[in-house]
């Protein structure tokens, strides 16, 4: 699904509202891959909790890539048996609260979204891309945390290590009676909690009189908006800003853009952030 094209105009958030951070691990990542294990914290607004950890069948051709266990340890042995993702606690419970009022969140949502929507389910939730909104509110090359790390990219695991200290994330899991491990979905969307909650302290520094549901609405927005790529962060260019490579290499980036439109054309994935960014860049006389 992609989410530039959401359309979160249509409001029915309440005091009931709820709020679905979700992790999956797979079989592997392509579009016919099958979840295999879903973490998932259900939180209302008074801090009530509901809380998922399942390991879940694949259909009777389907193995695990290998490449997949590397990641993420789960053997095709384990989940042998289990009940298929369709059938867990967590998809019934999903369908359930799949309305305007309640958000769903994860860390590069569109992928798990993805596989959500390959099991047959379709999102009428609002969402939030924990990916995409830290693209909008931190830089990278930013000095964060007590050691001032410099931010070099934008994966979850890079916060995790720049911003939390260990006895917060214990903290935070022992809360919801869980022991954080490596490459884990429950695990993982601990993680995403703290993270999501420094999300909201950014976003409280430019709007302190605005509520909490205001905020999540706030990023909600920040997820389906497109932001302007400053640096490439591949290729022979790697570190350089596109301003620059505009003047000294524009051939560079038209070939890039005409690459990019076919592509998604074609119905393939791209980077959208980029791909807005070249169309703008360009379209400047």
């Amino acid at each position: 699904m992609d989410l530039f094209d959401y359309d979160f105009s249509n409001n029915e958030t309440n005091d009931s509202s709820k709020v679905i951070f979700f992790d999956t691990e797979t079989t592997g990542a392509k579009e016919d891959d099958e979840i295999i294990q879903i973490g998932a914290i259900i939180e209302d607004l008074e801090g009530n909790y509901e809380l998922f950890d399942e390991l879940c069948g694949t259909s009777d051709t389907k193995l695990i890539d290998v490449g997949a266990m590397v990641v993420h340890g789960i053997r095709n042995e384990n989940i042998k048996n289990k009940a298929p993702f369709i059938k867990s606690t967590f998809y019934s419970r999903l369908n359930e609260l799949n309305s305007n009022q309640n958000y769903l969140v994860a860390h590069n949502l569109p992928f798990d979204l993805g596989r959500l929507e390959y099991h047959g389910f379709r999102a009428k939730l609002k969402l939030i891309d924990t990916l995409q909104c830290a693209k909008h509110l931190f830089e990278l090359d930013e000095k964060l945390g007590s050691y001032e790390y410099t931010l070099p990219n934008y994966k979850l695991q890079t916060f995790r290590y720049i911003l939390f200290s260990q006895s917060q994330e214990e903290e935070v899991a022992a809360k919801y009676g869980i022991n954080i491990r490596a490459h884990n979905a429950i695990s993982d969307v601990v993680i995403l909690k703290i993270f999501f909650d420094a999300l909201l302290e950014r976003l409280r520094k430019e709007c302190s009189s605005c509520s909490y549901l205001e905020l999540l609405d706030k990023l909600v927005e920040l997820s389906s908006k497109p932001i302007m790529v400053k640096k490439f962060n591949f290729g022979k260019y790697r570190g350089r800003l596109l301003k620059d490579i505009l003047v000294e290499d524009r051939g560079y980036l038209e070939w890039l853009y005409r690459d990019s439109t076919k592509r998604k054309e074609s119905g393939e994935s791209v980077d959208e952030n980029l791909y807005n960014t070249l169309k703008e860049l360009l379209e400047q006389v």
